[in-house]
Protein backbone atom coordinates (compact mmCIF):
# COMPACT_ATOMS: atom_id res chain seq x y z
CA UNK A 1 0.00 0.00 0.00
CA UNK A 2 2.82 2.41 0.84
CA UNK A 3 4.49 1.67 -2.48
CA UNK A 4 1.29 2.40 -4.36
CA UNK A 5 0.87 5.75 -2.55
CA UNK A 6 4.44 6.68 -3.42
CA UNK A 7 3.84 5.80 -7.06
CA UNK A 8 0.73 7.98 -7.13
CA UNK A 9 2.64 10.92 -5.66
CA UNK A 10 5.44 10.44 -8.19
CA UNK A 11 2.93 10.40 -11.06
CA UNK A 12 1.35 13.63 -9.83
CA UNK A 13 4.72 15.32 -9.58
CA UNK A 14 5.63 14.26 -13.11
CA UNK A 15 2.30 15.56 -14.41
CA UNK A 16 2.85 18.89 -12.68
CA UNK A 17 6.30 19.13 -14.20
CA UNK A 18 4.98 18.44 -17.70
CA UNK A 19 2.23 21.03 -17.19
CA UNK A 20 4.71 23.66 -16.02
CA UNK A 21 6.98 22.89 -18.96
CA UNK A 22 4.09 23.32 -21.39
CA UNK A 23 3.12 26.62 -19.77
CA UNK A 24 6.67 27.88 -20.14
CA UNK A 25 6.62 27.06 -23.85
CA UNK A 26 3.30 28.89 -24.23
CA UNK A 27 4.63 31.95 -22.38
CA UNK A 28 7.74 32.03 -24.55
CA UNK A 29 5.64 32.03 -27.74
CA UNK A 30 3.13 34.72 -26.75
CA UNK A 31 3.65 38.32 -27.75
CA UNK A 32 3.21 41.24 -25.35
CA UNK A 33 1.63 44.14 -27.28
CA UNK A 34 1.71 46.61 -24.39
CA UNK A 35 5.37 45.95 -23.64
CA UNK A 36 6.22 46.42 -27.31
CA UNK A 37 4.53 49.83 -27.27
CA UNK A 38 6.46 50.73 -24.12
CA UNK A 39 9.73 49.73 -25.76
CA UNK A 40 8.92 51.71 -28.92
CA UNK A 41 8.37 54.79 -26.79
CA UNK A 42 11.60 54.11 -24.89
CA UNK A 43 13.56 53.75 -28.15
CA UNK A 44 12.41 57.13 -29.42
CA UNK A 45 13.08 58.91 -26.13
CA UNK A 46 16.49 57.39 -25.42
CA UNK A 47 17.69 58.30 -28.91
CA UNK A 48 17.21 62.00 -28.15
CA UNK A 49 18.73 61.63 -24.69
CA UNK A 50 21.86 59.94 -26.00
CA UNK A 51 22.19 62.46 -28.82
CA UNK A 52 22.18 65.33 -26.31
CA UNK A 53 24.78 63.46 -24.24
CA UNK A 54 27.13 62.21 -26.97
CA UNK A 55 26.46 64.69 -29.79
CA UNK A 56 26.70 62.12 -32.55
CA UNK A 57 24.21 60.55 -35.01
CA UNK A 58 22.33 57.86 -33.09
CA UNK A 59 19.73 55.28 -34.08
CA UNK A 60 17.97 52.93 -31.67
CA UNK A 61 16.37 49.69 -32.84
CA UNK A 62 14.00 47.73 -30.64
CA UNK A 63 13.92 43.93 -30.71
CA UNK A 64 10.88 41.94 -29.67
CA UNK A 65 11.04 40.88 -26.00
CA UNK A 66 11.75 37.19 -25.47
CA UNK A 67 10.96 34.90 -22.55
CA UNK A 68 13.71 32.32 -21.91
CA UNK A 69 15.48 30.60 -19.06
CA UNK A 70 18.01 32.60 -17.07
CA UNK A 71 20.73 30.07 -17.88
CA UNK A 72 20.11 30.50 -21.62
CA UNK A 73 20.27 34.26 -21.18
CA UNK A 74 23.60 34.06 -19.35
CA UNK A 75 25.10 31.77 -22.00
CA UNK A 76 24.64 34.49 -24.65
CA UNK A 77 27.27 36.76 -23.02
CA UNK A 78 31.03 36.46 -22.54
CA UNK A 79 32.50 35.49 -19.21
CA UNK A 80 33.30 39.10 -18.34
CA UNK A 81 30.78 41.80 -19.19
CA UNK A 82 29.28 44.95 -17.68
CA UNK A 83 26.28 44.05 -15.51
CA UNK A 84 24.28 46.76 -13.72
CA UNK A 85 22.00 45.39 -10.98
CA UNK A 86 18.85 47.43 -10.34
CA UNK A 87 15.97 47.12 -7.91
CA UNK A 88 12.42 47.44 -9.21
CA UNK A 89 9.81 49.22 -7.11
CA UNK A 90 7.01 48.50 -6.20
CA UNK A 91 7.61 45.07 -7.74
CA UNK A 92 9.60 42.63 -5.64
CA UNK A 93 12.88 41.51 -7.12
CA UNK A 94 15.81 42.81 -9.11
CA UNK A 95 16.81 43.02 -12.76
CA UNK A 96 19.95 43.89 -14.68
CA UNK A 97 21.02 46.12 -17.57
CA UNK A 98 23.95 44.94 -19.66
CA UNK A 99 25.86 47.49 -21.75
CA UNK A 100 27.84 46.22 -24.74
CA UNK A 101 31.52 47.33 -24.65
CA UNK A 102 31.05 48.64 -28.19
CA UNK A 103 28.48 51.18 -26.94
CA UNK A 104 30.77 52.17 -24.07
CA UNK A 105 33.94 52.75 -26.10
CA UNK A 106 32.24 54.52 -29.01
CA UNK A 107 30.34 56.78 -26.59
CA UNK A 108 33.55 57.60 -24.72
CA UNK A 109 35.39 58.31 -27.98
CA UNK A 110 32.71 60.81 -29.06
CA UNK A 111 32.39 62.42 -25.64
CA UNK A 112 36.14 63.11 -25.53
CA UNK A 113 36.37 64.69 -28.96
CA UNK A 114 36.70 61.67 -31.24
CA UNK A 115 34.50 60.88 -34.20
CA UNK A 116 33.92 57.20 -33.55
CA UNK A 117 35.54 56.09 -36.80
CA UNK A 118 37.99 53.61 -35.30
CA UNK A 119 36.67 50.18 -34.36
CA UNK A 120 36.78 49.69 -30.56
CA UNK A 121 39.13 47.12 -29.07
CA UNK A 122 36.77 44.76 -27.32
CA UNK A 123 39.23 43.00 -25.08
CA UNK A 124 38.38 41.47 -21.70
CA UNK A 125 40.11 44.03 -19.51
CA UNK A 126 38.87 45.85 -16.45
CA UNK A 127 37.08 49.15 -16.98
CA UNK A 128 38.85 52.23 -15.67
CA UNK A 129 37.25 54.55 -13.11
CA UNK A 130 36.42 57.09 -15.85
CA UNK A 131 34.81 54.42 -18.02
CA UNK A 132 32.74 53.19 -15.07
CA UNK A 133 31.48 56.72 -14.39
CA UNK A 134 30.44 57.14 -18.03
CA UNK A 135 28.73 53.75 -17.98
CA UNK A 136 26.85 54.88 -14.90
CA UNK A 137 25.71 58.02 -16.73
CA UNK A 138 24.47 55.91 -19.63
CA UNK A 139 22.65 53.51 -17.32
CA UNK A 140 21.02 56.38 -15.43
CA UNK A 141 19.76 57.75 -18.76
CA UNK A 142 18.35 54.33 -19.68
CA UNK A 143 16.61 53.99 -16.31
CA UNK A 144 15.12 57.47 -16.45
CA UNK A 145 13.67 57.04 -19.95
CA UNK A 146 12.45 53.51 -19.24
CA UNK A 147 10.55 54.72 -16.19
CA UNK A 148 8.91 57.45 -18.30
CA UNK A 149 7.95 54.91 -20.97
CA UNK A 150 6.16 52.84 -18.31
CA UNK A 151 4.50 55.80 -16.59
CA UNK A 152 1.15 55.76 -18.43
CA UNK A 153 0.81 52.00 -17.88
CA UNK A 154 2.27 51.29 -14.45
CA UNK A 155 4.42 53.34 -12.09
CA UNK A 156 7.78 51.62 -11.66
CA UNK A 157 11.07 52.94 -10.31
CA UNK A 158 14.58 51.56 -10.79
CA UNK A 159 17.11 51.82 -7.98
CA UNK A 160 20.71 51.36 -9.07
CA UNK A 161 22.39 48.88 -6.72
CA UNK A 162 25.83 47.92 -8.03
CA UNK A 163 27.97 46.97 -11.03
CA UNK A 164 29.39 43.51 -11.65
CA UNK A 165 31.57 41.96 -14.33
CA UNK A 166 30.73 38.29 -13.73
CA UNK A 167 27.35 36.58 -13.70
CA UNK A 168 28.58 34.43 -10.83
CA UNK A 169 28.31 37.52 -8.59
CA UNK A 170 25.19 38.92 -10.28
CA UNK A 171 22.74 36.08 -9.84
CA UNK A 172 19.35 37.77 -10.05
CA UNK A 173 17.43 34.47 -10.08
CA UNK A 174 18.01 30.73 -10.30
CA UNK A 175 19.27 29.25 -13.63
CA UNK A 176 16.02 27.40 -14.35
CA UNK A 177 13.71 30.41 -13.83
CA UNK A 178 12.14 32.13 -16.83
CA UNK A 179 13.26 35.70 -17.48
CA UNK A 180 12.13 38.48 -19.82
CA UNK A 181 14.98 39.48 -22.14
CA UNK A 182 14.65 42.85 -23.92
CA UNK A 183 17.33 43.91 -26.39
CA UNK A 184 17.95 47.32 -27.96
CA UNK A 185 20.56 47.95 -30.66
CA UNK A 186 22.19 51.39 -30.56
CA UNK A 187 24.09 52.70 -33.59
CA UNK A 188 26.53 55.55 -32.88
CA UNK A 189 28.09 56.95 -36.06
CA UNK A 190 26.98 53.78 -37.84
CA UNK A 191 28.67 51.40 -35.34
CA UNK A 192 26.14 49.14 -33.58
CA UNK A 193 26.13 47.91 -30.01
CA UNK A 194 23.51 46.35 -27.76
CA UNK A 195 21.99 47.09 -24.39
CA UNK A 196 20.07 44.25 -22.75
CA UNK A 197 17.48 44.28 -19.99
CA UNK A 198 16.78 41.10 -18.03
CA UNK A 199 13.93 40.83 -15.50
CA UNK A 200 12.82 37.56 -13.87
CA UNK A 201 9.38 36.72 -15.16
CA UNK A 202 8.00 36.11 -11.67
CA UNK A 203 8.85 39.73 -10.80
CA UNK A 204 6.41 40.87 -13.50
CA UNK A 205 3.58 38.68 -12.19
CA UNK A 206 1.53 41.66 -10.85
CA UNK A 207 1.57 43.35 -14.28
CA UNK A 208 1.49 40.25 -16.48
CA UNK A 209 -2.13 40.80 -17.52
CA UNK A 210 -1.29 44.35 -18.61
CA UNK A 211 1.65 43.23 -20.73
CA UNK A 212 -0.40 40.70 -22.65
CA UNK A 213 -3.31 43.09 -23.14
CA UNK A 214 -3.79 44.64 -26.57
CA UNK A 215 -4.18 48.05 -24.90
CA UNK A 216 -6.18 49.67 -27.70
CA UNK A 217 -6.64 52.71 -25.48
CA UNK A 218 -2.93 53.03 -24.77
CA UNK A 219 -2.26 56.74 -24.28
CA UNK A 220 0.81 57.55 -26.32
CA UNK A 221 2.81 60.70 -25.73
CA UNK A 222 3.81 62.83 -28.71
CA UNK A 223 7.38 62.75 -29.92
CA UNK A 224 8.55 66.24 -28.94
CA UNK A 225 11.31 66.29 -31.56
CA UNK A 226 8.92 65.66 -34.45
CA UNK A 227 6.27 67.92 -32.90
CA UNK A 228 8.69 70.85 -32.81
CA UNK A 229 9.99 70.09 -36.31
CA UNK A 230 6.46 69.91 -37.75
CA UNK A 231 5.50 73.11 -35.95
CA UNK A 232 8.49 74.95 -37.45
CA UNK A 233 7.79 73.69 -40.96
CA UNK A 234 4.10 74.62 -40.76
CA UNK A 235 5.00 78.15 -39.69
CA UNK A 236 7.40 78.46 -42.64
CA UNK A 237 4.85 77.22 -45.20
CA UNK A 238 3.97 79.96 -47.75
CA UNK A 239 0.33 81.08 -48.02
CA UNK A 240 -1.47 83.49 -50.33
CA UNK A 241 -3.18 86.56 -48.87
CA UNK A 242 -5.79 88.42 -50.98
CA UNK A 243 -7.45 91.63 -49.78
CA UNK A 244 -10.84 92.10 -51.46
CA UNK A 245 -11.29 95.84 -51.83
CA UNK A 246 -14.62 95.73 -53.64
CA UNK A 247 -16.79 93.44 -55.74
CA UNK A 248 -19.43 93.95 -58.35
CA UNK A 249 -22.09 91.45 -59.38
CA UNK A 250 -22.98 91.56 -63.04
CA UNK A 251 -24.90 89.49 -65.53
CA UNK A 252 -22.91 87.71 -68.17
CA UNK A 253 -24.52 89.79 -70.95
CA UNK A 254 -23.37 92.96 -69.15
CA UNK A 255 -19.82 91.68 -69.06
CA UNK A 256 -20.00 90.67 -72.72
CA UNK A 257 -21.17 94.16 -73.67
CA UNK A 258 -18.18 95.91 -72.04
CA UNK A 259 -15.60 97.56 -74.24
CA UNK A 260 -12.21 99.16 -73.67
CA UNK A 261 -12.55 102.38 -71.69
CA UNK A 262 -15.84 101.53 -69.99
CA UNK A 263 -16.04 102.18 -66.26
CA UNK A 264 -17.53 99.70 -63.81
CA UNK A 265 -18.90 101.51 -60.74
CA UNK A 266 -17.99 99.82 -57.47
CA UNK A 267 -18.46 100.46 -53.77
CA UNK A 268 -15.47 100.15 -51.44
CA UNK A 269 -16.02 97.56 -48.74
CA UNK A 270 -15.57 98.73 -45.17
CA UNK A 271 -13.99 96.94 -43.47
CA UNK A 272 -11.84 95.17 -46.06
CA UNK A 273 -11.67 91.36 -45.79
CA UNK A 274 -8.29 89.68 -46.28
CA UNK A 275 -8.47 86.04 -47.38
CA UNK A 276 -5.49 83.90 -46.30
CA UNK A 277 -5.28 80.82 -48.50
CA UNK A 278 -8.98 81.15 -49.19
CA UNK A 279 -10.18 81.75 -45.61
CA UNK A 280 -11.50 85.16 -44.44
CA UNK A 281 -9.02 85.59 -41.60
CA UNK A 282 -8.39 89.35 -41.33
CA UNK A 283 -10.65 92.41 -41.39
CA UNK A 284 -9.21 95.92 -41.55
CA UNK A 285 -9.23 99.36 -43.16
CA UNK A 286 -7.92 100.10 -46.63
CA UNK A 287 -5.26 102.75 -47.09
CA UNK A 288 -1.69 103.42 -48.22
CA UNK A 289 1.69 103.19 -46.49
CA UNK A 290 5.09 104.02 -47.93
CA UNK A 291 3.54 104.43 -51.36
CA UNK A 292 1.88 101.01 -51.32
CA UNK A 293 -1.75 100.00 -51.02
CA UNK A 294 -2.22 98.51 -47.57
CA UNK A 295 -4.74 97.12 -45.14
CA UNK A 296 -4.59 98.09 -41.48
CA UNK A 297 -5.40 94.97 -39.47
CA UNK A 298 -8.46 95.42 -37.28
CA UNK A 299 -9.51 91.92 -36.23
CA UNK A 300 -8.01 88.47 -36.76
CA UNK A 301 -9.86 85.18 -36.68
CA UNK A 302 -7.62 82.21 -35.90
CA UNK A 303 -7.70 79.58 -38.70
CA UNK A 304 -8.50 76.90 -36.10
CA UNK A 305 -11.94 78.50 -35.65
CA UNK A 306 -12.89 77.40 -39.16
CA UNK A 307 -12.48 73.75 -38.15
CA UNK A 308 -15.24 74.02 -35.55
CA UNK A 309 -18.02 74.55 -38.11
CA UNK A 310 -18.46 73.88 -41.84
CA UNK A 311 -17.12 76.55 -44.13
CA UNK A 312 -19.89 78.71 -45.52
CA UNK A 313 -18.80 79.72 -49.01
CA UNK A 314 -15.69 81.39 -47.63
CA UNK A 315 -13.01 79.95 -49.88
CA UNK A 316 -11.19 81.73 -52.68
CA UNK A 317 -8.63 80.81 -55.27
CA UNK A 318 -8.30 77.94 -57.75
CA UNK A 319 -6.80 75.60 -55.13
CA UNK A 320 -10.14 75.51 -53.35
CA UNK A 321 -12.28 75.17 -56.50
CA UNK A 322 -12.57 71.40 -56.40
CA UNK A 323 -15.15 69.66 -58.52
CA UNK A 324 -17.07 68.58 -55.43
CA UNK A 325 -17.51 72.23 -54.48
CA UNK A 326 -18.57 73.56 -57.87
CA UNK A 327 -22.21 74.57 -57.87
CA UNK A 328 -22.25 74.86 -54.06
CA UNK A 329 -20.06 77.92 -53.53
CA UNK A 330 -21.67 80.00 -56.26
CA UNK A 331 -24.89 81.96 -56.19
CA UNK A 332 -27.39 80.98 -58.86
CA UNK A 333 -29.10 83.49 -61.15
CA UNK A 334 -32.75 84.40 -60.53
CA UNK A 335 -35.31 82.47 -62.52
CA UNK A 336 -36.24 85.50 -64.65
CA UNK A 337 -32.62 86.06 -65.64
CA UNK A 338 -32.21 82.41 -66.61
CA UNK A 339 -35.15 82.63 -68.96
CA UNK A 340 -33.88 85.79 -70.74
CA UNK A 341 -33.33 85.00 -74.46
CA UNK A 342 -30.14 87.10 -74.72
CA UNK A 343 -28.27 85.18 -72.00
CA UNK A 344 -25.85 82.65 -73.50
CA UNK A 345 -25.39 79.11 -72.20
CA UNK A 346 -24.40 79.01 -68.49
CA UNK A 347 -20.69 78.83 -67.57
CA UNK A 348 -19.26 75.67 -66.11
CA UNK A 349 -18.30 77.29 -62.79
CA UNK A 350 -21.74 78.91 -62.22
CA UNK A 351 -24.24 81.33 -63.60
CA UNK A 352 -23.00 84.56 -62.03
CA UNK A 353 -19.57 86.09 -61.41
CA UNK A 354 -18.11 88.84 -59.30
CA UNK A 355 -15.23 91.00 -60.38
CA UNK A 356 -12.38 92.37 -58.33
CA UNK A 357 -9.16 94.01 -59.34
CA UNK A 358 -7.16 90.79 -59.72
CA UNK A 359 -9.61 88.13 -60.79
CA UNK A 360 -12.93 86.35 -60.22
CA UNK A 361 -14.32 85.30 -56.85
CA UNK A 362 -17.49 83.51 -55.70
CA UNK A 363 -20.41 85.92 -55.59
CA UNK A 364 -21.68 84.68 -52.24
CA UNK A 365 -18.31 84.98 -50.47
CA UNK A 366 -18.57 87.45 -47.58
Amino acid sequence: MAAEEINVEMNIDAEDQRTMFDKSKIIARRRMPTLELIHERFSRAVRLTLFNMIRAPIEVQMHLPVVKSYQKFVDEFPERTNINIVGIRPLRGVGCWIVDPGVVYIAIDNMFGGEGRLAPRLNLREYTATELRIIRRLVDAFLNEYEKAWKSVYEIKFDFMRQETNFGFAKITSPGEMVLHSKFTIEINGRPGDIDLCIPFWVLEPVKSILYNNMQGFATEPDQHWTDLLNDQVHEAPVTAVAVLARKQMLLREVASLSVGDIIPIEISDPVTVYVDGLPVIKGQYGTKDGRYSVKVGTIQHPAEFLKSPLESARLGPSMMRSAEKGELYEQLPEDAKSHPEIPAPMAAGDTISTIADGLVPADAP
